[in-house]
């Protein structure tokens, strides 16, 4: 298989790829490759490809027995969020490509003040399948970046546009996770069941001056779990 050779990037295409392939050809239980295999189809090391495994064991998608080989453990790929940096931002440092569809775009007048209010389903495109891993919903003040609304969000990531456009480095946020329950709209883009458990953060972004970017909420599909290490 060829695989775009990008260090940060080669094994986490490697483990989108076997994701792929188990969501779409495999069944619990099935065996997967040997090592020297996949070694060989991705044409890169063993310690690659057991580092790729490793990745997808954490995930909860396959299990590796000792002397046997990995099979199939589950076949709902998840996504390990370790941070709440911007989406496509994150997308880049694993390797994903991320895909987003404008749900609602609009601007709402509040006195003086212009938002740019913005909601959009995030999804990863692996190969031929598309992951849906959140909602997100935006409000941006048009008063501190005026000409904001007239850039495609489906196609540039909004704060690459704040950075390179604006010189504004979103830089901390404040956040509050709480539990939802899934209403007909989240249900059918999060590929989920009407009253499923979700986890919503909401929250606002400052800036290396303390200065509000954004106003946000985020709801995360069944796709995506997290890791927490808690001091006791």
């Amino acid at each position: 298989m060829d695989l775009q050779r990008s260090n940060n990037s080669l094994r986490a295409q490697i483990v989108l790829a076997i994701q792929n392939d188990i969501f779409n050809n495999r069944k619990v239980g099935d065996k997967l490759p040997s090592e020297a295999e996949y070694a060989n189809e991705f044409d890169v090391t063993r310690s690659t490809i057991q580092k790729a495994l490793k990745d997808l064991q954490r995930m909860n998608l396959i299990e590796r027995v000792q002397g046997k080989g990995s099979f199939v453990h589950q076949r709902q790929p998840k996504v390990k969020l370790f941070n709440f940096k911007g989406f496509s931002d994150y997308a880049q440092q694993i390797g994903a490509k991320p895909v987003s569809k404008i749900l609602e775009k609009k601007i709402i007048t509040d006195n003086s003040n212009k938002i740019l209010y913005l909601k959009r389903l995030r999804m990863f495109d692996s190969d031929d399948s598309l992951i849906p891993i959140t909602v997100d919903e935006s409000q941006v003040s048009l008063n501190r970046f005026h000409g904001l609304e007239k850039y495609d969000f489906s196609k540039e990531s909004l704060y690459s546009i704040i950075r390179q456009e604006y010189k504004t480095i979103p830089s901390t946020t404040l956040l509050r996770m709480s539990a939802v329950s899934a209403d007909k709209e989240l249900a059918e883009n999060l590929q989920c069941n009407i009253h499923d458990p979700l986890l919503q953060a909401q929250g606002v972004v400052h800036d290396e001056e303390g200065k509000i970017v954004e106003k946000a909420k985020v709801t995360y599909s069944n796709f995506a779990e997290f890791d927490l290490t808690l001091g006791i």
